[in-house]
């Protein structure tokens, strides 16, 4: 009975030759990868580039069950075959190569994620790694999806009807996790637009500020001057306006001054020269302009500005500080007086 389904196969020489070619491919295949890995191992030792590494790897892990199913796909064209003997045979061979490009795409992602983790922490950027491991995840997850549907194609199953259905579950999922979604999302959007990284420091609308501690999947959280962890949703970032100040070159520095409306012109232009001279001798500091700006019979105003070069807070202040204590102890020698006296009247458009 085994001799007759063996005859049904193919002649004597069709079996002998099918079992040959079987055999000898499986030789061939384990002999291709051990002298690839080699001479990638080799390629690897002379060059600066991981991706030889990573090709090593691949290579290194392909199994005796990818060489078996492949080599039986070649064998088995020696012999007469019944039509869904073959058809198996080819379905399984296609489901091997789909899985086996699948496997590698994922771990390209895998391997490039990697490799931008350690490029940001060479770099200095404190790019927080769980955005970068979560997208990882996320194709690797999509690769496989889409690996999936291809073999139930082929399988004959009508995925039109099985899409429909996920896109209404999908429908219903994003529905009831919108909020969550919606700081993923944004995270993403960080992500990519970068509007700012880990130890800036930023102000939200003018209101809330601090420095970027991390960045995750769903919230942000930022460390305030008095020292408390303030913690942000990253819908409501990338919903507000932000002010990072560690992007600025320079900070521009305005105020105004008030001395006795009394003081003669000659004081007066004494009094922008020496504001000028104080702004000009600090390190840090570049002026802009000093103008009289507005004298209301009782008073003149300076209105000052000049620019700190440097994005750092600190430096900012102790310039702002060192031009203040100055511009107090030139005005007191040269006996311009100070107007304490001070009455504004603020009108709001409502």
């Amino acid at each position: 009975m085994i001799s007759e389904f063996l005859l049904s196969l193919g002649t004597l020489d069709q079996l002998k030759a099918s079992i040959c070619f079987f055999l000898g491919l499986l030789v061939i295949f384990k002999l291709s990868q051990y002298l690839i890995v080699n001479q990638f191992q080799k390629i690897a030792k002379e060059t600066k580039n991981d991706f030889d590494n990573f090709l090593v790897s691949i290579f290194s892990k392909a199994n005796w069950i990818v060489f078996l199913v492949f080599s039986l796909f070649i064998a088995t064209k020696f012999l007469n075959l019944n039509e869904g003997v073959n058809s198996v045979i080819n379905y399984l061979t296609l489901v091997t190569l789909i899985v086996i490009v699948t496997n590698f795409l994922q771990k390209l992602i895998e391997h490039l994620a990697l490799k931008k983790i350690k490029k940001n922490e060479e770099e200095g950027k404190k790019t927080d790694a769980s955005i970068v491991r979560t997208l990882s995840f996320i194709a690797g997850w999509g690769i496989w999806i889409i690996a999936i549907l291809l073999i139930l194609q082929n399988s004959g199953v009508n995925i039109g009807a099985l899409l429909a259905g996920a896109g209404i579950l999908g429908i219903a999922i994003a529905f009831a996790l919108k909020e969550v979604l919606s700081d993923l999302f944004a995270c993403l959007s960080i992500y990519l637009d970068k509007p700012f990284e880990v130890g800036d420091y930023i102000v939200i609308d003018s209101k809330k500020k601090g420095t970027i501690k991390k960045i995750g999947l769903r919230t942000t959280r930022l460390q305030t001057l008095r020292g408390e962890e303030l913690v942000v949703s990253n819908r409501n970032l990338t919903d507000s306006s932000l002010y990072n100040y560690k992007r600025m070159e320079k900070r521009r520095v305005s105020f105004e001054v008030y001395v006795d409306g009394k003081t003669s012109a000659a004081k007066l232009e004494k009094g922008k020269k020496l504001i000028a001279h104080i702004i000009e001798k600090q390190e840090n500091a570049e002026p802009s302009k000093t103008s009289i700006t507005s004298f209301n019979g009782k008073t003149w105003t300076y209105e000052i500005v000049y620019y700190v070069n440097s994005r750092s807070y600190n430096k900012y202040l102790i310039a702002h500080e060192e031009i203040l204590l100055a511009l107090k102890k030139a005005f007191e020698k040269e006996k311009i007086k100070f107007e304490t006296d001070i009455q504004k009247i603020i009108v709001k458009n409502n």
